[in-house]
């Protein structure tokens, strides 16, 4: 394991150079709350890394909620700009692996996705102090990155001290090397105590673990308690549009002047028309149906193929809720 800091006095340097090559986001401050915002040159540069993950997820710069992905019949290559995420953390990082192993690890792979994904290069950031609606720790994660991502930072007393992941990650600091200096060994044993009392802190928040025969209790709910579960659901749809790891979608068709167009827009397993069928006919026409879906799609179907949790633990469902309904309160009592 080889770590490499970034001084605190070259962080500015750092994005300043990134962004020559493409467009830097970052997590910004603003009314108690970090969102990504694009580095600009000339403005006031101020990243906010010890807060956790930014108020909207990262699923933008992957799948789109509307974009054009085919034309009939004179289709063009699509070009996407270099991107690079700069401080994201590790529960926006599960996202990306779900899209991952979704659009490039099954078949058929999605040619857009791919070269999408390509130009986009993820440099997370430990998460020092979670807050009371994380709970990555209960699906498998921790709160600092372990990969997914091209490379991950700590923010300690020097500077920055980068762990390189990918190729794509050594090619990052290799290219900008001149800004680093060699770690030392008090910068590791600063990295390790600030992840200690991070992993300490999310833990104590969520102190009950999730069954371990999970899959099967979502699969085999009974209607009284799936009834119990959506409870105050007002159909608001904060949550699925919140969610990183979300990627259902639809494909319409549109005339174009003499041209087809091919659109890709988000779907939600909320929606009234979500399961609708041609002739009419919905297999989920109930609420209960449809909230429940969400559940056996995260935490049971994904479950099946992948061996991990298609949830992040960044709790934004929760937050983002009109009625407050708590997925760990849901999946502790399942």
């Amino acid at each position: 394991m080889k770590f490499t800091l970034l001084p605190a006095e070259k962080i500015s340097d750092f994005v300043q150079a990134l962004s020559a090559d493409g467009a830097v986001f970052y997590p910004y401050l603003e009314n108690g709350k970090t969102h990504l915002q694009k580095y600009a040159e000339g403005k006031p540069f101020k990243p906010d890394f010890r807060r956790i993950r930014t108020a909207e997820n990262v699923k933008h710069f992957f799948f789109p909620s509307r974009h054009t992905v085919a034309r009939f019949p004179n289709d063009e290559k699509k070009e996407f700009p270099v991107t690079y995420l700069f401080g994201i953390k590790n529960c926006d990082l599960r996202g990306v692996d779900v899209y991952d192993r979704v659009f490039l690890k099954w078949e058929p792979v999605d040619p857009v996705y791919r070269e999408r994904r390509k130009n986009v290069f993820l440099i997370s950031a430990d998460c020092p102090v979670p807050e009371e609606s994380c709970f990555c720790s209960l699906v498998g994660l921790n709160p600092y990155g372990e990969g997914v991502g091209d490379v991950n930072f700590t923010v300690v007393s020097r500077g920055l001290l980068f762990e390189v992941f990918t190729e794509k990650g050594e090619e990052i600091i290799k290219k900008h090397q001149g800004l680093f200096t060699e770690a030392g060994g008090e910068d590791e044993k600063e990295r390790a105590l600030i992840r200690k009392e991070a992993l300490s802190k999310v833990r104590k928040i969520n102190e009950k673990s999730l069954k371990k025969n999970l899959p099967d209790r979502i699969a085999s709910a009974e209607k009284s308690r799936i009834r119990d579960a959506r409870g105050e659901c007002v159909e608001c749809h904060a949550c699925l549009h919140g969610c990183p790891t979300c990627y259902c979608f639809l494909l319409s068709d549109y005339k174009r002047g003499s041209d087809i167009e091919r659109v890709r827009a988000w779907d939600a397993c909320y929606y009234a028309a979500y399961a609708r069928v041609g002739g009419g006919a919905n297999p989920r026409s109930r609420l209960d149906e449809r909230f429940w879906n969400r559940f056996q799609c995260k935490f049971n179907y994904f479950y099946q193929y992948e061996s991990i949790y298609s949830c992040s633990g960044c709790g934004r469902c929760w937050l983002g809720c009109s009625a407050k309904i708590d997925i760990r309160e849901i999946l502790w009592n399942a």
